[in-house]
């Protein structure tokens, strides 16, 4: 009987002891997968050329530790990615080695999700070559522990600086390449390049100028590459000869962004002026760009812009390549619809323009073959679109190449190949 009393006792306490441990592992796995606090943080978002079949991201920069990425297709038909390699900054590597098929604004679903938090140093994609150019976004899963970490061991803290308006120049981490596109010119994302200029090691003072003919805009921002720089002071001159002064005493990290600052009012700006410095370093300068973001309804139908250039508003603007017919797409910034037409105007090298596709934002398509040379400061077009198409334009995707021997071409570089609408 006795024998029997203390096996019933002990096979308790075995089951207590494993109800304890499976208690733990359950808490454990919970917690794994609800990473309650978790945040998505954009860490680096770069432009890739789809032929390629490896390309490293440096993600240094990024503010604080991650539990894992996720990545995403900003821009482009297709990515099919085979391997995702991270490398952290103690030296490990993890690769993920598996087909990612994304469409444009698909993402992956959790990469090396892990339950503590680490720095990662640089993201290396292998793809299977395609054609086109695309856009691609590394999206960090940090929680509290990893916003809260920095490389030195220090907590980090938000990064503000003063606004004698009292706004937040907060910044971001951006990849470490100049801005392809000429002043005065829209990016891929639709915001417009002012101008970019090498800061020295002393205190400089440049003025950029922008001109009426470029649009009316409610927000700008500055990206900075290669050094830090501090900003003395950042004075938006606007058409009517008042002014904004922005930024007093602000410092800005190497490759990094700051958030868009809101202008005061839409408003036609005249020239940009700034007071810096660069920390001096074997690195040399500092380059800095100024971008504008365009006024709500200056794309629209009904907006400003058509009163201004005969009607014409830039829909967006890409580099040309040398080899082959290049299939690239140009995203249109934010926009009403309305369009009624559009042209396509090439500067500093002629090319060969083979097609015209319009995607408006229902999905429909407009296909228009081409197959035409176009001269360096020349226009082709103005192409009419079919019927009282009203919906807004999405994206064009354009196919043309550079031509090689151009007698009239400004410079060694590519073709700046622009697109312009034109509304009701």
């Amino acid at each position: 009987m006795l024998g029997r009393l203390v096996l019933g006792l002990c096979a308790v306490l075995a089951t207590g002891a494993i109800t304890a441990a499976e208690a733990r592992h359950n808490r454990y796995h919970h917690h794994r997968h609800h990473h309650y606090g978790d945040q998505l943080i954009l860490i680096a978002e770069t432009d890739v050329d789809l032929a390629l079949d490896k390309y490293t991201i440096d993600v240094r920069q990024a503010k604080g530790a991650y539990k894992g990425i996720r990545i995403k297709n900003a821009m482009g038909k297709l990515f099919d990615v085979q391997r995702v390699q991270i490398v952290y900054s103690d030296g490990s590597v993890w690769n993920e080695d598996r087909q990612i098929d994304m469409y444009w604004g698909e993402r992956s679903r959790p990469i090396n999700q892990t339950y503590d938090s680490k720095f990662i140093d640089q993201i290396v994609i292998e793809q299977t070559p395609g054609y086109g150019r695309g856009r691609l976004q590394i999206i960090g899963i940090q929680d509290r522990d990893g916003r809260s970490m920095d490389r030195s061991g220090r907590g980090t803290s938000d990064r503000r600086e003063s606004l004698s308006s009292g706004g937040d120049l907060s910044v971001r981490p951006t990849v470490p390449v100049a801005t392809p596109v000429k002043a005065g010119q829209a990016t891929a994302g639709g915001d417009v390049l002012f101008g970019a200029q090498y800061v020295g090691f002393l205190t400089d003072r440049d003025v950029i100028r922008v001109g009426n003919e470029v649009g009316k805009f409610a927000k700008i921002r500055l990206r900075v590459l290669d050094n830090d720089i501090h900003i003395n002071e950042l004075k938006v001159v606007y058409a009517n000869g008042e002014s904004d002064s922005l930024a007093v005493n602000a410092d800005i990290p190497k490759n990094s962004r700051t958030n868009w600052i809101d202008l005061r009012g839409d408003r036609f700006i005249k020239e940009i002026q700034l007071v810096y410095r660069s920390r001096p370093s074997f690195n040399g300068q500092a380059r800095i760009e100024v971008f504008g973001q365009y006024a709500p309804g200056w794309l629209g139908p009904n907006g400003e812009g058509r009163k201004y250039n005969q009607g014409w508003v830039l829909l967006g603007a890409q580099t040309a390549g040398f080899i082959g017919f290049d299939k690239d797409i140009i995203p249109v910034g934010s926009n009403e619809g309305g369009f009624r037409r559009i042209r396509v105007t090439v500067r500093d090298r002629a090319i060969t323009l083979n097609e015209v596709k319009i995607v408006y934002s229902d999905g429909e398509e407009e296909i228009v073959p081409v197959r035409t040379r176009v001269d360096a400061g020349g226009t082709y077009g103005p192409i009419d679109l079919k019927g009282t198409r009203r919906q807004a334009v999405d994206h064009i995707e354009a196919k043309y190449r550079s031509r090689f021997f151009d007698s009239s071409a400004k410079g060694k570089g590519s073709a700046i190949v622009e697109i312009w609408g034109q509304h009701y």
